[in-house]
């Protein structure tokens, strides 16, 4: 009998004393805290796909650890502590996922979830990693003052944690610090749990370590009247995700007296809505980036894309030895990317990005594009490039770019 499937879940080893263990952690923000698995365990964990039977299993375990043998019973025990704690992609897990939307839905306020695991829950902390990123070396390619002096009209920033990402984040904040930010910030985040609506919102405020960010509750109306209640429909998906709670740390470190309020919006992938068609083939996502580009005309706004750019190795997918020639396979896509993002156009963003299935798993393209229509005609700049390696095996890639004000 087939055994149950897996769930698709974030995973990354951690050091417990001389022992590598391997933290599952749910994207999706059903289950409050990450778990501790053994290597051998998560071996276990990631051949269940629904298909595979106990038998397969101990053959494929006796290929990977010399010969042994992995009784069924073993098997089992995984199989039922992955069950009792929510791995599973079952009728308890529906069940328990039932009742965290429930929670989420009727808390006025969305709990930060990545604190004391991406980033410390210590606001001194936070303040003191990113004034310590902010006066650092410049980096290559970036300079400590924005163009003209004025607050760019929008952002690329990353949202790979601070201990990777830090210089390049601080490439593009070294904009925002001295300058007092608007009465509206659109982050436009990558939803990665990928729920099937091109655009999530919510009206929740976001808590973080440094203070509640509010959200601008009557933008988020305003927008649900003009495209339909669908905006809301998979609210949840804010609760777990990282991509927009991580420039709020960066927004209220760096202006924590500015009296701003935010649009939070979760990007799905678009080609699941409009095929091989451009973005703006589908109804919702033109008629909603008209609407919040008519919206946000009438008020002084700043909007930030929270994206990370290429993913290859092992951990995403790819069955490829990760070396020199891999690494300048990934820049070469990424700088055409990054290129048609200084040139404007967004068409030809779009298209690079989606050649042979967006080969390299580039996270950006949906918030990346709905930037560039929001700010059109302002064209991008590169500030900053870099790329971090994953424990897991992989290699991350993201970069900065600004959008100054016509």
């Amino acid at each position: 009998m087939p055994l149950p499937r897996f769930r698709q879940v974030e995973v990354f080893p951690l050091k417990v004393e001389d022992k590598t263990m391997i933290c599952l952690r749910d994207p999706e923000g059903v289950l409050d805290e990450a778990v501790l698995v053994s290597s051998s365990a998560f071996f276990v964990a990631s051949l269940l796909d629904g298909k595979r039977e106990a038998l397969d299993i101990q053959v494929a375990f006796a290929r990977k650890f010399a010969g042994h043998l992995l009784l069924e019973s073993e098997i089992g025990a995984v199989v039922k502590e992955l069950d009792e704690r929510g791995f599973l992609d079952n009728d308890s897990y529906a069940l328990r996922r039932a009742e965290a939307v429930n929670r989420f839905s009727q808390s006025a306020v969305r709990p930060f979830s990545h604190a004391g695991l991406s980033y410390s829950a210590d606001a001194e902390v936070i303040n003191r990693i990113i004034a310590n990123f902010l006066t650092d070396s410049v980096d290559a390619g970036s300079s400590p003052e924005g163009g003209d002096g004025r607050l760019p009209l929008g952002l690329v920033v990353p949202h790979i944690d601070f201990e990777r990402g830090g210089a390049v984040y601080a490439s593009a904040y070294r904009r925002v610090v001295d300058r007092e930010l608007p009465p509206l910030v659109v982050v436009l985040g990558v939803a990665h749990s990928a729920p099937p609506s091109p655009f999530t919102l919510t009206r929740k405020n976001f808590d973080t370590p440094l203070g509640v960010v509010s959200t601008d509750s009557g933008a988020v109306d305003e927008l649900v009247a003009r495209c339909g209640p669908w905006l809301l429909d998979h609210e949840f998906a804010h609760k777990g995700e990282h991509s927009i709670e991580f420039q709020l740390i960066w927004l209220k470190a760096l202006r924590p007296a500015d009296n701003f309020r935010i649009l939070p919006v979760l990007c799905s992938p678009f080609d699941l809505f409009c095929g091989s068609e451009g973005p703006m083939s589908n109804d919702r996502i033109a008629g909603f980036l008209g609407a919040l580009k008519e919206v946000a005309g009438g008020r002084e706004v700043l909007f930030i894309a929270s994206v990370d750019f290429s993913h290859v190795g092992p951990k995403f997918g790819m069955d490829i030895k990760l070396d020199s020639a891999v690494e300048a396979w990934m820049k070469e896509r990424d700088m055409s990317l990054l290129g048609a993002v200084e040139s404007g156009d967004e068409a030809a963003f779009w298209a690079l990005g989606m050649e042979k299935g967006n080969e390299t798993n580039v996270d950006a393209l949906s918030a990346v594009y709905s930037l560039m229509k929001l700010v059109s005609p302002a064209k991008g700049k590169i500030l900053a490039y870099d790329k971090a390696s994953d424990p897991a095996g992989g290699i991350v890639s993201f970069a900065s770019l600004e959008f100054g004000r016509p």
